[in-house]
């Protein structure tokens, strides 16, 4: 699916390989579950200016957050 911002496309990258997988965000200690990676692609030069991904936590608290996908690690 693709949605339109101003100067942006975005779009779900469904294939991404940590989707569903648990992970750790070592800059903040959380830990949690890939739900969706976001990619934002420039609409006048068709480049990716960034990836985010949305994690669901595993501790229960509820309070879901995001990240940089390339800062993210698998849990052993």
């Amino acid at each position: 699916m693709i949605w339109k911002e101003a100067n942006m496309w975005i779009r779900e990258d469904t294939a991404h390989r940590l989707l569903g997988r648990e992970v750790v965000h070592p800059a903040t200690g959380r830990t949690g579950t890939v739900a969706t990676v976001l990619v934002r692609t420039a609409k006048t030069t068709g480049r990716t200016t960034s990836r985010t991904a949305h994690m669901r936590p595993l501790d229960g608290s509820g309070c879901e957050w995001t990240a940089d996908p390339r800062e993210l690690k698998l849990l052993r």
